[in-house]
């Protein structure tokens, strides 16, 4: 029972249930694992669960798909893992998360479907707010396409009578706009015994847990109905779907960083990860990705066709276009990469300038150093990676291999064209060329053989 408007009782539970096969996704693994802007649908759903305040979770698996949800879900804390072992309807999965958790002294009961992953925080704590004006409470939405959805069938007082699933509604109950989204509370837990008086007499002969709404409307508890988004609420079934669940969140994030002041240049065409952190008067043009692990600093701008994953990127950074900066990198402060540059593993300091078509993978730059176009760290000797080192103050010559592990020093030059395997002290100059000839006439005594 939740206490205030928007507090989750510490003795609630949220039960999510993932045991369906999700056979009409044809996918390798559980329907709930397929991800959403790089996140599990599952790990979304128990991440806003969980910054809504709930403190415990059921998650109803079936034998097969256990070990690998349980193993996506490891960062998160208090989470018992239940088996339904046969999959006979959601009213026998809601049963077994009840009989079978380890938790005790449970107060009210939040069951959520595990292919549900737009709900927001405050979808939840509008469950919860209005918990308190009946014994089981559920959410639905309006829409003009309710095929497949459970019908939400009311009296004149808006009391629910029962819900009614797709297959078994007649011709009128088809056209009921109104339909219930998967979300059941039991304000007290005691309720929950009504699911064991669900019969399996529909056509596909399971255990509905839609129908303990009119066993409840019969026995005289009071069943309400709230009404949300429904783009909140929809559910994932199909590939088509898991696409139209992603513009939605994808649209979201965006919508949060630029009410924060962040200018995205047509936003629906660039990919920006959930856990990602934005500073003050950064730009993001079209047509940018931008994964996991992401911070980046103030008046950075990033433009097009970029890519970028598990980086830092300080103060007044200019990244591309067609730049892609992979994990475990730091580009500093009023540092510029151009394009068509790849920098993996590495850590540039304030003010370098990486122009065009270089790539620089496990690297250490100093500041204010120039990395010439074409440049490449060949880090990989087939078996093992090594460190390139390079001071402040550098001057990489165009195309210009830096065989590691190798150490360039301060204030040094690397002539264009060289191939670099040896340490190059301070101040000094590198040069790594085969000596140039001219033939004299070459030219024109191949066209007269011709």
């Amino acid at each position: 029972m939740a206490s205030s408007g928007t507090m989750i009782d510490s003795n609630a539970v949220a039960v999510i249930l993932c045991a369906g096969k999700g056979s009409r996704m044809k996918s390798n693994c559980p329907k709930v694992l397929n991800t959403i802007l790089g996140r599990t649908m599952i790990y979304q759903i128990i991440d806003v669960l969980k910054k809504s305040g709930f403190k415990r979770y059921i998650v109803v698996c079936n034998p097969e798909n256990i070990d690998l949800i349980r193993g996506n879900l490891n960062e998160f804390d208090n989470i018992d893992f239940v088996i339904q072992k046969k999959q006979i309807g959601t009213a026998d999965a809601a049963n077994s998360a009840i009989n079978e958790t380890i938790y005790q002294d449970i107060s009210s009961v939040f069951i959520f479907l595990g292919d549900t992953p737009l709900l927001t925080k405050n979808d939840i704590h509008s469950l919860s707010s209005k918990l308190e004006e009946t014994d089981i409470l559920i959410a639905s939405f309006d829409t003009v396409s309710p095929y497949g959805y459970g019908r939400v069938i009311h009296d004149q007082n808006n009391s629910i009578l029962k819900i009614v699933e797709e297959a078994d509604a007649d011709d009128d109950q088809r056209k009921i706009k109104i339909c219930f989204s998967g979300i059941m509370v039991f304000k007290n837990i005691d309720d929950t015994i009504l699911l064991t008086e669900i019969k399996n007499d529909n056509k596909k002969k399971e255990y509905y847990y839609t129908d303990v709404i009119k066993i409840a409307s019969e026995s005289g508890r009071t069943v309400r109905n709230i009404i949300m988004e429904y783009d909140h609420l929809k559910g994932v079934n199909t590939y088509e779907q898991l696409s139209e669940a992603e513009i939605v969140l994808q649209k979201r994030i965006a919508q949060y960083h630029m009410e924060k002041g962040v200018k995205i240049s047509l936003p629906e065409t660039s990919h920006i990860s959930p856990d990602i952190k934005i500073g003050k008067n950064v730009t993001i043009e079209a047509n940018v990705h931008i994964g996991k692990n992401v911070k980046i600093g103030d008046g950075v701008t990033i433009k097009s066709f970029s890519y970028i994953e598990g980086v830092e990127i300080k103060e007044h950074v200019i990244i591309g276009p067609f730049a892609r900066i992979r994990s475990n990198s730091i580009i500093g402060k009023d540092s510029k990469v151009g394009n068509f540059v790849e920098i993996k593993n590495s850590n540039l300091s304030e003010g370098v300038k990486v122009g065009h078509l270089s790539y620089l993978g496990d690297a250490g730059i100093g500041k204010s150093t120039n990395i010439g176009a074409g440049t490449i760290t060949c880090n990989f000797d087939g078996e093992k990676k090594y460190q390139t080192k390079i001071g402040q103050n550098v001057f990489i010559g165009s195309n210009s291999s830096l065989v590691a592990p190798l150490n360039i020093e301060d204030e040094t030059y690397v002539a264009s064209g060289s191939v670099v395997n040896k340490d190059v002290p301070a101040g000094a100059l590198a040069i790594s060329r085969v000596k140039q000839e001219n033939k004299i006439g070459w030219a024109k005594k191949m066209k007269k053989k011709k």
